[in-house]
């Protein structure tokens, strides 16, 4: 039996859900997988406030975020936004901030070949990449090849740091905005993998990950371009 496409370790995940005697709800949540630990606690909760005659969806969303009915998802030609329309384009540039503030720019790469990888911190697919991520950065020299993850799940400076340590990543990770997500069509989600060549133009598109499979699919593309 193949293992499971995230498989890192133990496959078993433990949950602790915690419950506030003095109203009988939920205020805290432990996830412990083989390859992180997460705790979500909530605070001055509010339930029901709200006349549901008042809610709009809308008023949830940036203005300039477009909202789609899911019955109506497929009757638009071309279905929900895709990033597959940037494939043979320009890759859109940035000036992003990485772990220590220091400013740093796609036109400031030089390496010839250059993976970015939209990931996010609490997302058990990117953890499960990092490990041949890690073995990618070293498997070609700096002039050839270079590798940038992009944090867009966290904007916490000190939580990307953190992270980037206890990983002990090899290769660069900056703090996404809202435009660099926006400009890439990610939605905000992870992983995703741009593989650009020496021009910048968006070659090679990849969402998800799974063991081998993408480890394969991605070197594949970057000796195809070297």
């Amino acid at each position: 039996m193949p293992l499971p496409p995230f498989d890192i370790g133990n496959t078993t995940s433990i949950y602790e859900l915690w419950i506030n005697k003095s109203d009988n709800l939920p205020f805290k949540e432990r996830r412990e997988m083989s390859h992180d630990i997460s705790v979500s606690t909530c605070s001055n909760l509010q339930i029901n406030k709200l006349n549901i005659r008042d809610f709009n969806i809308n008023d949830y969303f940036p203005k300039d975020y477009e909202t789609v009915k899911y019955s109506d998802l497929h009757k638009k030609s071309g279905d929900s936004p895709s990033t597959s329309g940037l494939t043979g384009k320009k890759a859109p540039g940035w000036i992003l901030e990485n772990i220590d503030g220091q400013s740093l720019s796609l036109a400031n790469c030089k390496s010839k070949v250059i993976l970015i990888n939209f990931t996010g911190i609490g997302c058990g697919a990117c953890q499960a990449a990092v490990p041949f991520l890690k073995k990618l950065k070293e498997l070609f020299s700096n002039e050839e090849f270079d590798l940038i993850a992009i944090e867009s799940w966290s904007h916490n400076a000190s939580a990307i740091r953190n992270y980037a340590k206890r990983k002990d990543l090899n290769y660069t990770i900056l703090n996404a905005t809202n435009e660099v997500i926006k400009q890439y069509q990610t939605g905000g989600a992870a992983p995703f993998f741009f593989i650009l060549d020496q021009k910048r133009i968006i070659r090679k598109i990849i969402r998800g990950y799974s063991t081998e499979n993408t480890d394969k699919e991605i070197i594949n593309a970057i000796k195809e371009l070297l």
